[in-house]
């Protein structure tokens, strides 16, 4: 892979993880602390969405999916490094709950999991 291409889906990669932010700082109340239950589905929801986004970026970038698992890894990273300021900061960033970052956490840890695995499962099948 190029260092451009390499450097796009970084970029990709964050601008994914950016809208994630936002999108926990508005309605971050609602998808972390309503239950259980909620929390799983957005988790799921969570995992399902960056796995298809990495499949269609691959598709859109013509990448073969035997380099599936260094295309979650370069659009991983920039996301991991933000989450970390996002959970240093995570009441003042969001207005939640200091006792609400465990539940975001734990929803960044399994759709990160979840992403890693696919890819793995995916280049393995190419």
């Amino acid at each position: 892979m190029l260092r451009r291409e390499t450097a796009l889906l970084a970029l990709l990669g964050f601008v994914i993880w950016l809208q994630g932010a936002v999108t926990f700082h508005f309605a971050g109340a609602l998808l972390l602390e309503h239950g259980l239950p909620i929390l799983a589905l957005v988790g799921l929801v969570v995992a399902v969405s960056i796995c298809v986004l990495l499949t269609t970026i691959m598709g859109w970038r013509k990448l073969p999916a035997a380099q599936s698992v260094t295309v979650a890894v370069v659009m991983l990273l920039p996301g991991l490094f933000g989450d970390v300021v996002y959970v240093l900061a995570f009441s003042r960033l969001t207005g939640l709950q200091p006792a609400s970052v465990g539940a975001f956490a734990a929803v960044m840890l399994f759709g990160t999991a979840a992403l890693l695995a696919f890819a793995l499962v995916r280049a393995a099948r190419s």
